[in-house]
């Protein structure tokens, strides 16, 4: 009876390395040729593909469509540059809105909390309108402004807060802004700057009495995903002042790109196709990098093939 009970064993295991070898993904056995390896700035270059594979990703090796970067993150120094849209616009009162910055404001989003923080106008480092427009449509680019220095240390952070009045018994003006934002500028390479605060990011709160709006009905100020409005009632009658304060900003000497993404050229589904074609726009010594991959949920076998490629003027 033992002897039965190990034959059967055998046998089973036997079976099973059958099915595993049956079922295991195959390492791609796709090729890839080039007739040359010298080319001019606007050329076609045909990659020639010899084999198969169920997908097959292409990084060029130009900046941002690098293999190297394919799992490795683009992080660069970069400055802190703050800028925004805004718009004045329906009323009297030019002087609705300064901006200022502050780095002992303790977060509380309260009026109070506001009130007792020390705060810089840095209205003057900005663009604003000339005049009071019509609607939001009028509103300007403020240009960039380079707010490294107002950071104390990398762990203080600095808060920017809008400060809003319209004075009692006059046409209030509306005030707009969107688009406030930081963006990281690379010095070395500016095509590689990025986003570092979104508005979004800046998570502005608006605060303002309600009993200083008693008149004004559902026409209230606010802040939604886009943009901060500082409103009310067009023929105001109490005087009025608002604040939209950020979260904390943290000064931030890089900017993130995140890892470069390829350019799919065949997915599972796709037919087998005999070649692929690209164009560089830019002269210079590149590493262009196939990926080829059979993957199922036997698992992944994946083969990288790179050509060197040089692309003169």
């Amino acid at each position: 009876m033992k002897n039965m009970k190990f034959i059967y064993s055998l046998l089973l295991a036997a079976v099973f390395m059958g099915c595993e070898k049956e079922y295991a993904v195959k390492e791609p056995t796709l090729n890839v040729h080039l007739s040359k390896q010298t080319y001019r700035v606007g050329d076609t270059i045909t990659f020639d593909f010899n084999g198969d594979a169920d997908f097959i990703t292409f990084y060029s090796g130009t900046k941002l469509n690098d293999y190297q970067f394919s799992h490795k993150e683009r992080v660069y120094d970069a400055e802190m540059l703050l800028s925004f849209r805004f718009a004045k616009y329906s009323g009297v009162n030019a002087n609705v809105a300064q901006l200022k910055y502050s780095t002992n404001y303790n977060g509380a989003g309260t009026i109070e909390a506001i009130q007792a923080a020390t705060w810089t106008d840095i209205s003057d480092k900005f663009t604003f309108p000339t005049t009071i427009g019509l609607s939001s449509g009028d509103a300007v680019n403020s240009g960039n402004y380079n707010i490294n220095t107002l950071f104390i240390d990398d762990n203080t952070p600095v808060y920017f807060c809008w400060f809003f009045n319209t004075p009692a018994a006059t046409q209030r003006t509306q005030a707009y802004v969107e688009g406030f934002k930081v963006f990281g500028n690379v010095i070395s390479d500016p095509s590689l700057s990025g986003e570092i605060y979104s508005f979004g990011d800046m998570g502005f709160k608006m605060l303002y009495d309600p009993n200083q709006f008693s008149d004004s009905g559902t026409t209230l100020p606010n802040v939604n995903a886009t943009r901060i409005l500082w409103t009310g009632l067009f023929q105001n009658t109490i005087s009025k002042v608002g604040y939209a304060v950020t979260a904390p900003i943290l000064r931030k000497n890089t900017v993130n790109l995140g890892i470069d993404k390829p350019i799919v050229v065949k997915s599972v589904a796709d037919p087998e196709s005999s070649s692929y074609s690209y164009v560089y726009t830019t002269p210079g010594t590149y590493k262009a990098t196939f990926v080829m991959a059979n993957s199922s949920v036997y698992g992944r076998k994946e083969v990288v093939k790179q050509i060197d490629i040089t692309v003169e003027p």
